[in-house]
């Protein structure tokens, strides 16, 4: 049980809220469980960045990997919801440790996408990034 409580500490103070520059997605000071990813939040944050044809291309796979997020996040919260107070406390801590491994593969799926949005679609892409418990 203490392992438990220990590791969740650990993986808690580790992580972080993730922030979008030049230069990609970074972790921030801010916990885990405060990135919350939907399908509806997807949605919008493509229609906020207003993608080009050409952009489009690198937004499948940054789309694929959030959607794969946001289904490990449904899993821990039902898992979260199911047990007593350790198993809730253990299947939060295993969610906010998959959340951080997913968000590792979302900003390496982002880089390229990254690379070719202009200011505009930046601006407008932190502000639903922000509202998803990403801050910058």
């Amino acid at each position: 049980m203490w392992k438990a409580a220990l590791a969740g500490a650990v993986v808690i103070a580790a992580l972080g809220s993730f922030s979008v520059s030049d230069s990609g997605i970074r972790f921030n000071t801010a916990a885990a469980q405060e990135i919350v990813v939907t399908d509806g939040q997807i949605a919008r944050l493509r229609h906020a960045l207003r993608l080009t044809p050409s952009q489009q291309h690198y937004w499948y796979a940054v789309e694929s990997k959030l959607r794969s997020l946001a289904h490990q996040q449904q899993q821990y919260r039902v898992a979260s919801a199911d047990g007593g107070y350790i198993d809730r406390a253990q299947a939060r801590v295993a969610g906010y440790t998959l959340t951080a491994v997913a968000m590792q593969r979302v900003h390496a799926a982002a880089q390229p996408l990254i690379a070719m949005l202009s200011e505009e679609q930046k601006e407008a892409g932190r502000s639903v990034l922000q509202s998803m418990g990403m801050s910058f």
